[in-house]
Order: structure tokens, then sequence, then C-alpha cells
């Protein structure tokens, strides 16, 4: 039944090993943070989400196996 419900209520389950997996992605990714000073929603913080995060992000999880 909770498998169901999980199903039902959509992806916002994932296993242990897949959290484990994106934390320790996200960790590594720390150093490659703007500074401080970028607006959160700025175009440099956008540019960065999309040139450098989110490829590194995928490739990471990849060799983790996902």
């Amino acid at each position: 039944m909770d498998a169901a419900i999980r199903f039902w209520n959509g992806p916002g389950w994932i296993s242990a090993a897949h959290k484990k997996a994106s934390k320790e992605c996200f960790d590594e990714l720390q150093l490659t943070v703007p500074k401080p000073n970028v607006p959160l929603y700025s175009e440099a913080y956008s540019e960065w989400l999309i040139n450098v995060y989110t490829p590194a992000s995928i490739e990471c999880m990849k060799r983790k196996g996902f």
C-alpha cells in the first residue's frame, strides 16, 4: 500500500541510494557555487546554473550509477 501511495503522489519519492548520491554530488559541487554577492536570480547565476552546475551534476550522478 505504501508503494501505491508513493506512486500516486508522483515523483517526489527517491530511494535512499539516490538521495545519498545526490547529496554527495551536491557536496562535491559546492566549490563551484558563485560568490555570495551574486544575486540568486541574476543572469550570472542563471548562466552558472545552466552551463556549470547542471552538466556537472548530471555527470556526477552518472558516475554514481544514476
